[in-house]
């Protein structure tokens, strides 16, 4: 997805869908764009990794329709990078759940206690990942893949830390 946006930054959207062998979507709205970079990204099927990559893809295509993002040629950086950011911190917080269930933590019984634990997630891993990676987007072109993983790793891990101790202290 880091390369995606970078195309876009770099290459323009019209040059970018047409590297990805979708030019019939230039001029269109950007969430109808998404969610065909989405279709050759992130194609049906695969390991449970790909799957966390489908599900944080298509909420951040949701939100990006809900903040009433316009046509694809007239996307803004902010708002790419925003897609980027969301795209990233859904992933982590899909992996923190993923890994829950996998590793038999428990969570509350209560459905509004494991509701609020979700909320509480959410909004740590979005300001982690806001505040450790928004001003390093200002230099795309420098920031590799590893960078990312990096930043990825170290937030899941104090993410899952924090999930795990909150669920041991409910029981």
């Amino acid at each position: 997805m880091l390369q995606v946006i970078r195309d876009f930054e770099r290459n323009g959207s019209a040059e970018t869908l047409r590297q990805l062998n979708i030019p019939e979507l230039i001029g269109r709205p950007a969430v109808d764009t998404f969610i065909a970079i989405f279709e050759v990204l992130c194609p049906p099927g695969g390991t449970i990794d790909q799957s966390i990559t489908r599900e944080a893809m298509q909420e951040s295509i949701g939100d990006m329709a809900e903040a009433g993002v316009g046509g694809i040629d007239a996307i803004t950086s902010e708002q790419l990078k925003d897609f980027f950011l969301n795209f990233v911190a859904r992933s982590i917080e899909g992996r923190v759940m993923a890994d829950i269930g996998g590793r038999a933590i428990s969570l509350p019984e209560d459905v509004s206690a494991v509701e609020y634990a979700q909320e509480q997630l959410h909004d740590f891993v979005s300001g982690a990942t806001r505040g450790m990676l928004s001003g390093r987007l200002d230099s795309l072109e420098h920031l590799s893949d590893r960078d990312i993983a990096a930043v990825v790793d170290e937030i899941y891990e104090t993410a899952f830390e924090l999930v795990a101790a909150a669920g041991e202290a409910q029981r």
